[in-house]
């Protein structure tokens, strides 16, 4: 299973979406959201209505978890003595030198 997050926009006269925001509880909710992410914890996955800022969250944190495992690909790789200039390059090209949270 891949991670990955989803949103979408809704109609607020024909949804009953809530007032705030599912995550941040403060700001109106702009998009409808799922997320689900593989963890320590197993598949972790959120559905709900969220606001612009908590969708940046919601990506910038799929960003960073995806940075740290092509970091970890990278390192296994190159402890195997496989060369890994391609990989390495792609990598920093994609996520610059975002190594994850």
């Amino acid at each position: 299973m891949n991670d990955s997050v989803f949103f979408g926009t809704f109609d607020p006269l024909c949804v009953d979406a809530p007032d705030v925001c599912n995550l941040c509880i403060a700001e109106p909710p702009m998009y409808e959201f799922e997320s689900c992410l593989e963890g320590e914890k197993g598949r972790q996955v959120q559905k709900g209505f969220c606001c612009a800022s908590c969708a940046r969250t919601l990506l910038k944190n799929l960003e960073g978890k995806e940075a740290k495992e092509w970091a970890e690909e990278e390192a296994e790789l190159e402890a195997e003595h496989v060369d890994v200039t391609e990989y390495q390059k792609r990598r920093l090209a994609t996520f610059g030198d975002l190594r994850g949270p």
